[in-house]
């Protein structure tokens, strides 16, 4: 029922005729081999609640978003063609550019180009991910790990991490 119950959740309507959906067999693969939460999915939730309310407070996150725009973006990118003729070498040249464009927006201080060129490089660095077999959210994780434990202090409007 589980199976069943997931796919009429996730399935796709193709973009090409609306008599044919399809699944996503990563994805399918990804959620049926990972560990359920432990304490069942009232625990779950008010542990979610308990991160929704913290991230708010600490004002690290205006909100939470339950969507997964992360997957919204492999749709598009899957449905494109670029995961079965994509190449990461291309995918890089095209998030360098994307840098370039921000560069460009911060220094003529264009918030409109600024929100552009970031939501542009979220996307190339989803796909790039994706294409060297790894999601995005697997890599933010592992930085996140990284980074938590950093100590440092600010230097001229930038973080300066502390010599170990």
């Amino acid at each position: 029922m589980d199976t069943i119950k997931w796919i009429m959740e996730n399935v796709k309507t193709s973009m090409y005729t609306t008599e044919r959906c399809y699944v996503y067999n990563k994805a399918f693969a990804k959620y049926f081999n990972t560990p359920k939460f432990p304490f069942g999915e009232d625990a779950y939730q008010a542990y979610y609640d308990t991160l929704t309310k913290r991230a708010t407070l600490n004002g690290s996150m205006e909100y939470m978003k339950t969507d997964n725009r992360f997957q919204l973006i492999r749709d598009w990118a899957g449905e494109r063609g670029l995961y079965t003729r994509g190449d990461t070498k291309t995918q890089f040249c095209k998030l360098m550019e994307e840098a370039g464009e921000l560069g460009r927006a911060v220094l003529k201080d264009d918030q409109p180009e600024f929100i552009d060129a970031i939501g542009d490089m979220v996307v190339v660095l989803t796909n790039l991910a994706h294409l060297n077999g790894v999601t995005i959210e697997d890599c933010i994780d592992s930085a996140y790990k990284v980074i938590s434990k950093r100590t440092g202090k600010m230097v001229n409007g930038t973080f300066v991490k502390d010599e170990k």
